[in-house]
C-alpha cells in the first residue's frame, strides 16, 4: 500500500529534506522535497500529495502560513498535513491545529521511526476520508 502514497517534505534545511526523502523512499513512499513555502505550494499545485511533512519555522513564508494557504486552496481533507518542528510547546501545537494541520510530530522523533509514524498518519487520513465518503 505504501508504494502509492505520495509525501511532500518541506523544510528549509536541505539536508533534512534529503534525509527524510531517503528514509521515506526506502519505505516505499513516492517523495518530493521543497526547501521553502513557495516551492511547496508550487509542487502541491502540480500534484497534491497524500501527506505533507511541513516544518513550522522557516524563513519567509513559515509553515503555519503554508498550512493556512493549503487549506484555503484545497478544502477537502486531503492532503493530510503533519507539522514537523523542534518546538514542542503546547502553543506551537495549538497554532498548528488552528492553521489547519492534522497533527504535529517533533524533530526529536528518532529517524528510524519516521516512516512508520508517517504510515500511521496516512492510514488515519485514509480511514477518515473513507468514513466521510
Amino acid at each position: 500500500m505504501a508504494q502509492t502514497n505520495k509525501v511532500l517534505v518541506v523544510d528549509d534545511e536541505i539536508s533534512l529534506v534529503q534525509l527524510c526523502q531517503l528514509i521515506l523512499e526506502d519505505a516505499g513512499y513516492v517523495v518530493r522535497g521543497a526547501v521553502s513555502g513557495t516551492e511547496a505550494l508550487r509542487l502541491i499545485h502540480e500534484d497534491v500529495p497524500d501527506l505533507i511533512l511541513l516544518d513550522v519555522m522557516m524563513p519567509g513564508m513559515d509553515g503555519l502560513e503554508v498550512c493556512r494557504e493549503i487549506r484555503r486552496r484545497y478544502k477537502e481533507e486531503r492532503p493530510y498535513i503533519l507539522m514537523y518542528t523542534a518546538d514542542d510547546r503546547d502553543l506551537t501545537r495549538q497554532n498548528s491545529l488552528r492553521a489547519g494541520a492534522n497533527d504535529l510530530i517533533t524533530k526529536d522523533t528518532p529517524v528510524h521511526e519516521l516512516a512508520s509514524r508517517i504510515g500511521d498518519f496516512i492510514t488515519t487520513a485514509q480511514q477518515m476520508a473513507y468514513s466521510m465518503g
